[in-house]
């Protein structure tokens, strides 16, 4: 016990005589003069005591994450030394501890030492021009663009640092000058075109982009650009623009993979499967393209042609193989092949899909086998963490409640309640099991508690006030629960429905309708168009109320809320 309490102490002693050393080398190193002249000799010749002792502490630095140290110690053995190398690491070393001060002199010392590194001199300009000394980076910019091997590469790189820049117009300004002796450069037309975008000078946009199709009308680049700035305006124009384009250059792959991207953003599922499907087998062809084919295969149904580019996906090296094999096994539950889908979901045995894997096992054993035998297959799992064994938690609830277990379920998660007593989300299912209980008063326990635990929890606040709004109680609370759950949340259609709802209770139609039409637009949901009717026929406007309940009715006819409102009325 003695040895290894002397040996703790002796490194402990060791530690601290390191961090003493670091902090008076950056103490001198930093007062030193920054001047650096090349031209002189070295003062460190060969690898001394000295030399040898600050590339350890530096290295220990780098080692520790302590990147402003580092960058300092191997910035002052570059200057000493004359080394590149070491003044090259310098300059990443203090990059990574983002100290602009010490990586622009290192970069000053490396572009200095290595006049014809292209990379140095490329790093030099790029800290000028984010530190905003655009006159400094000026110099060293057009000499890089002089050569032509560069020029084009040169320009384009000068669009992302560029984008650093705050002063936009000052931006645009230095581009202009860069690119004035280049006339022909497609590149340089770009990178000005570029900067006038985000410059908020559209005209001159317009005119760069005119240029370059003259120049070059296939350039990809462009095209591609060009067809970012009209998506903003308008989607459908960037997909006639694409379009035309495809028409002239059919093999023009990354445009055809942006117009593929933009079709599946607009759900347009068919379209973008036919132009990925073009894509898949070409020079862009990737495990990544190959999924995307088979996502949107499964989207249209076709689930032999999703099953083919799922295979293919895993050929090609895809990095979670274990999503798809969740993908291949729902194939398999469409075609009835139960024993082919376990056998997908019994090759993940870990990660991040192994919970996802063990409840879609339940799942298709509950429909399989029975749910007893489901909810069997569940409990075999341990030493899992607390958010996984809520996870698994909540698929057996959820297999009870469709099997109309109600009060076993809610047994159950009474029964657990001390085990998740930290978890809103376990609070909100108890919740809404309460309510379906008859027992509100719970219900509006469970959901305060909720959110007291999770103060952001948009689902638990839209819960009890609709809750209040269905009863038609608490209607100025529910009003200010269900805004809070908007202001979180103010995409979301059931959140809105319930907006609509209290608005109904306290008498404001015209409010109430606007919620509940806004609703309705992102998803035709039963009870949405219960709710929307109910609101439509109370504003006389009996016709439409009639159309929204039949249009539900054809794709709900066994919806209870849905039934039941109509029934009210008719």
């Amino acid at each position: 016990m003695k040895n290894t309490c002397a040996i703790a102490n002796l490194n402990l002693l060791k530690l601290l005589v390191t961090f003493v050393l670091l902090f008076c080398f950056k103490v001198s190193i930093a007062n030193q003069q920054n001047n650096f002249n090349p031209n002189l000799p070295p003062k460190i010749t060969q690898a001394n005591a000295e030399f040898v002792y600050k590339f350890l502490l530096a290295e220990i630095a780098t080692q520790r994450g302590d990147f402003n140290s580092a960058g300092h110690l191997y910035l002052d053995l570059a200057k000493q030394t004359h080394n590149i190398s070491l003044a090259e690491r310098a300059t990443r070393v203090a990059g990574n501890s983002r100290n602009g001060r010490v990586a622009l002199d290192s970069a000053k010392v490396w572009s200095e030492l290595d006049p014809d590194s292209v990379q140095a001199q490329q790093i030099l300009a790029e800290l000028y021009i984010t530190s905003g000394n655009l006159s400094k980076a000026k110099p060293i910019v057009k000499k890089l663009l002089e050569q032509d091997a560069y020029r084009g590469e040169g320009f384009l790189y000068l669009n992302s640092i560029l984008a650093k820049v705050e002063n936009k117009k000052n931006a645009l300004r230095f581009v202009l000058n860069i690119a004035e002796p280049y006339p022909n450069s497609k590149e340089a037309h770009f990178a000005v075109a570029h900067a006038a975008y985000f410059a908020n000078n559209k005209k001159l946009t317009n005119s760069e982009l005119a240029k370059i199709k003259k120049i070059d009308p296939k350039w990809q680049t462009a095209v591609l650009f060009e067809g970012y700035i009209i998506s903003l305006e308008s989607p459908d124009k960037a997909a006639n623009f694409y379009t035309s384009y495809l028409r002239k250059y059919p093999e023009a792959g990354e445009v055809r993979l942006e117009y593929a991207k933009l079709l599946t953003n607009q759900k347009k599922y068919s379209l973008a499967k036919d132009e990925f499907l073009k894509i898949v087998n070409s020079s862009l062809a990737s495990a990544e393209i190959s999924f995307t084919v088979s996502l949107l295969a499964i989207e249209l149904a076709d689930f032999d042609l999703a099953e083919k580019f799922l295979l293919q996906s895993l050929e090609r090296g895809y990095p979670q193989p274990e999503q798809i094999y969740i993908y291949l096994a729902r194939i398999e539950d469409t075609r009835g092949n139960y024993t082919e889908a376990l056998t997908w979901l019994n090759k993940i045995k870990s990660g991040p899909f192994f919970i996802e894997s063990k409840i879609l096992m339940a799942e298709l054993i509950a429909k399989y086998e029975g749910n007893d035998q489901a909810i069997e297959s569940l409990d075999q799992y341990t030493n899992l963490t607390t958010e996984a064994r809520l996870q698994l938690f909540r698929a057996k609830i959820s297999i009870l409640y469709s099997d109309n277990k109600e009060t076993e379920a809610y047994d159950l998660m009474k029964k657990e309640e001390e085990n998740f007593k930290g978890s809103a989300e376990f609070k909100y299912d108890y919740a809404m099991l309460a309510e379906r209980m008859g027992n509100t008063v719970l219900m509006e326990q469970l959901l305060r508690e909720a959110i007291k635990i999770k103060p952001d929890y948009a689902v638990a606040y839209n819960a009890l006030g609709y809750s209040f709004a269905d009863r038609n109680i608490k209607l100025e609370e529910a009003k200010i629960n269900i805004e809070i759950a908007l202001s979180l949340e103010p995409r979301n259609h059931y959140i809105m429905d319930s907006m609509g709802w209290v608005q109904y209770r306290l008498g404001n139609i015209d409010a109430a309708l606007d919620f509940l039409k806004k609703a309705y637009s992102i998803k035709k949901d039963p009870e949405i168009s219960a709710h929307l009717g109910e609101v439509l026929w109370h504003a006389k406007k009996i016709g439409e109320a009639n159309r929204i309940w039949n249009e539900s009715l054809k794709q709900y006819p066994d919806n209870k809320i849905l039934l039941n409102t109509i029934k009210k009325y008719r």
